[in-house]
């Protein structure tokens, strides 16, 4: 038995593979609470041969995931992203820098989707990729996730204080903030979607098609309404990506 795991910066996300489909599947946060969600990642272990993982968490993680695989007798692969693999060539110079769960989301895109696709990941942080139909990953945007950047206006402005999410996407004169928290928060989405809006255009005009956008991530739901781009939310992309990786291993 197989076990695919997404390891983000706030939570590992696994389910089982079987025949290359994801099978049952549960997630834990580790951010300030490693031990309990290891231990939860332990406890799905039982009876896997093999574990493949995409890891951005940092390498203490990754070396404790080690462990926690070796103690149950299964092999351990963690993606690392490569100048060409499975058919996807990588954009970055130094394909190190990429995110793991990047590479892999780009990977699923061209296997899964025929044509050029981009993907969106809303989590702590917001990335796009694009890949054409060829293979070529063409690069992508890291932006800062809502939390963040409300955090930050927090911190570097007085009286503007915690916010709290947006909802969904506002019509008309209803975007505009009304209080100072609505002000921010939909602001924040705002400038994200209309980001990823004009990149998703800008990609369209250079490929001359327009690229199949999937979105996935914890932060999707609330992304999704704010976008005027069609996409399709795959709420387990980078699972299904890893499901397709373990299928070629």
């Amino acid at each position: 038995m197989k076990i695919v795991a997404d390891i983000g910066n706030t939570q590992i996300k696994w389910a089982r593979v079987a025949d290359g489909q994801l099978e049952e599947g549960g997630q834990a946060v580790h951010a300030g609470s490693q031990d309990a969600a290891l231990e939860a990642v332990g406890a799905v272990l039982v009876g896997a041969t093999h574990v493949v993982a995409a890891n951005v968490a940092g390498e203490e993680l990754a070396e404790r995931l080690r462990a926690c695989v070796a103690a149950q007798g299964a092999g351990l692969t963690l993606v690392k992203p490569a100048a060409e693999q499975f058919g996807v060539r990588c954009a970055y110079a130094d394909p190190s820098r990429l995110g793991a769960d990047r590479w892999v989301g780009v990977i699923g895109a061209h296997h899964f989707i025929e044509g050029a696709a981009c993907v969106i990941d809303a989590g702590t942080t917001v990335t796009l990729d694009a890949v054409a139909r060829d293979g070529q990953h063409l690069g992508g945007l890291i932006l800062a996730g809502p939390e963040i950047v409300a955090a930050a206006l927090s911190r570097e402005t007085r009286g503007i204080g915690d916010t709290a999410p947006a909802r969904s996407a506002p019509t008309g004169l209803g975007l505009l903030g009304a209080s100072t928290n609505d002000a921010v928060a939909h602001g924040t989405m705002l400038g994200i979607a209309a980001g990823l809006d004009r990149a998703i255009a800008e990609i369209a005009k250079a490929l001359g098609e327009p690229p199949s956008v999937v979105l996935t991530g914890g932060g999707a739901t609330a992304l999704e309404s704010w976008l005027e781009t069609p996409v399709s939310y795959r709420p387990q992309f980078v699972l299904e990506g890893l499901a397709y990786i373990a299928s070629e291993l």
